[in-house]
């Protein structure tokens, strides 16, 4: 896991969230980290497979609404004022693992994860915007 997660101070497996049973997610609030399957994203200072870092207050339900869109790639545009997020093509077509941490705190969590990555690779992950 440290070759794929070198900036992550706490060892993960990840998991392909295709096949994931949602059902070892927890359901407490948490931050996740999304890495493709089978693409490297240049970044000032490496690659990474890292593509999005979120937060959730539930990580079982978010996580499903990102395996929803993992295993359904979109064909066509977003259509007007549905609730639509680029982040989302990125599991379509690049393939997704995930790895989770449970956090009382998860906006502050997401945001040091953040910051740590951008420390390591001089940039935030290319979801993130």
């Amino acid at each position: 896991m440290s070759k794929l997660l070198p900036w992550l101070k706490v060892k993960m497996s990840p998991a392909n969230i295709e096949t994931l049973d949602l059902e070892v997610v927890p359901e407490e609030s948490g931050v996740y980290v999304m890495l493709s399957t089978r693409t490297d994203y240049p970044y000032p200072r490496g690659n990474s497979r890292v593509y999005y870092i979120g937060q959730a207050k539930s990580l079982r339900q978010r996580l499903a609404q990102h395996q929803k869109w993992c295993r359904a790639p979109i064909d066509e545009p977003p259509k007007p004022n549905w609730h639509y997020f680029r982040r989302y093509e990125y599991a379509a077509y690049h393939g997704c693992n995930v790895v989770w941490l449970v956090s009382k705190t998860p906006r502050d969590k997401e945001v040091e994860l953040l910051w740590d990555f951008a420390d390591y690779y001089g940039a935030k992950p290319v979801a993130n915007g």
